[in-house]
């Protein structure tokens, strides 16, 4: 069988991607608003979340009778830093900004603190559970 060829994306059709670390770092990152947040004692939160199928195995499911009509949830439990760095994701804040908070927090040199907040924040993103906004949709905001 031969499968028809994807139109490749032109650029100017892409988002607009950071091209450099600071530019990474620049970045809002920003919750879901789909996402329960629930807290346990100690700190300790809980997060739930729509667990998103693809349609194709949704029917599939559907018609073999293995799935209800009821929306799939997934359950996730952040430890003390992971709880703390959710809180710190409001929308107002870069990626920079969480990462010199948490470096002085937990008295982190600045690399692991970068490297253990932007790896939470990429599994978070993976997951569905936050998105990051341009610092260029700000701007536009502020002169709206």
């Amino acid at each position: 069988m031969i499968w028809p060829k994807r139109k490749k994306l032109q650029k100017n059709h892409l988002m607009s991607e950071p091209s450099t670390r600071s530019e990474a770092f620049a970045y809002f990152p920003v919750k879901n608003q789909e996402v329960l947040e629930e807290r346990l004692e100690g700190g300790v939160m809980v997060l739930t979340y729509p667990l998103v199928i693809r349609p194709w195995l949704a029917g599939v499911a559907q018609r073999l009778g293995l799935r209800s009509r009821e929306p799939l949830t997934r359950r996730l439990q952040l430890d003390e830093m992971g709880s703390l760095t959710w809180s710190l994701l409001d929308g107002k804040r870069t990626v920079q900004d969480v990462v010199d908070f948490l470096s002085r927090r937990y008295k982190l040199n600045r690399r692991e603190a970068e490297v253990a907040t932007t790896g939470f924040l990429r599994e978070l993103g993976k997951r569905g559970l936050i998105g990051l906004r341009s610092p260029h949709e700000e701007d536009r905001e502020k002169s709206t």
